[in-house]
């Protein structure tokens, strides 16, 4: 798999954007992410929040 450079970065940006109204698949193309691998990501910190 490929590194992402600045991934926590992107993640945090969809995020804001889902937090301003705008739906997850527009803030994902928006960022240049699939919604696959911002889900992926999310669930990664989150699992990395628990530890």
């Amino acid at each position: 798999m490929a590194l992402v450079e600045n991934k926590d970065e992107k993640c945090r940006a969809i995020q804001r954007l889902i937090a301003s109204g705008m739906g997850v698949c527009e803030s994902c193309r928006e960022i240049g992410v699939s919604e696959k691998t911002f889900y992926r990501w999310r669930l990664a910190n989150a699992d990395k929040s628990k530890t």
